[in-house]
């Protein structure tokens, strides 16, 4: 599971996105995190998370301290879809797929 979420600031958005990273870094199921930003917009920053399955991700950004650290964060969060499963990826092992969670 992963989260991706796109913001529109500036330089003062790395303190407050760096925070949340490190609250979020503590949680169970927690795998990675990332703040980017563009090197041709850099107004433009990402915010990506990586967790081991959807609940995983689900009380990791629900837990008080999470709640607390996101909201000067997500002000500047754009309206979109951000939390996606992950059914390919690549790394030095190999390509390793999986099926959907999704219930049909």
């Amino acid at each position: 599971m992963i989260v991706v979420t796109e913001h529109r600031a500036g330089d003062e958005f790395l303190e407050p996105a760096g925070a949340l990273i490190e609250v979020l870094s503590r949680a169970d199921g927690f795998v990675s995190g990332q703040v980017g930003r563009s090197p041709d917009e850099p107004d433009i920053w990402i915010l990506c998370t990586a967790w081991r399955d959807v609940g995983s991700m689900r009380r990791g950004f629900g837990s008080f301290d999470a709640k607390v650290a996101a909201a000067p964060v997500m002000l500047t969060a754009a309206d979109r879809v951000s939390a996606f499963e992950v059914l390919v990826s690549a790394g030095p092992e190999g390509i390793t797929s999986r099926t959907s969670d999704l219930a049909e």
